[in-house]
């Protein structure tokens, strides 16, 4: 199991921004290629996001939160970028803390915190 400090590092600073339908940031695997099997949920404040409200991206296979599992998983590979899309309230301006948990084919259940400004 990786600290939380360590799976924090798998955010890409300055990407979380304020979208049409909600928000989205990046992550960017910098640990050892994976599969993501599950998403969620995302925490911002008292407000939690699961299921449908998520969508995660990789250049070729966007997949809801609802529907990604062991036989629909998203690959993470070393050095691609995951846009992670939350379909909700959107951001307050300034610092933000935003919660992400995501389960792995190999690791299990990862959780980590991340803080940033809305872009």
């Amino acid at each position: 199991m990786f600290p939380p400090f360590i799976l924090a590092k798998l955010y890409v600073k300055s990407t979380l921004k304020n979208t049409a339908t909600g928000f989205e940031f990046t992550l960017k695997n910098i640990i050892d290629s994976t599969l993501l099997i599950g998403i969620g949920p995302i925490t911002v404040g008292d407000k939690v996001y699961e299921g449908a409200a998520l969508t995660m991206a990789v250049p070729d296979k966007s997949v809801s939160g609802a529907e990604i599992s062991s036989k629909n998983s998203i690959p993470a590979r070393m050095g691609i970028p995951i846009t992670v899309s939350v379909t909700g309230s959107q951001l307050n301006p300034g610092q933000n803390k935003i919660g992400v948990a995501a389960t792995t084919s190999d690791i299990g259940m990862i959780k980590f915190e991340i803080n940033d400004t809305v872009a």
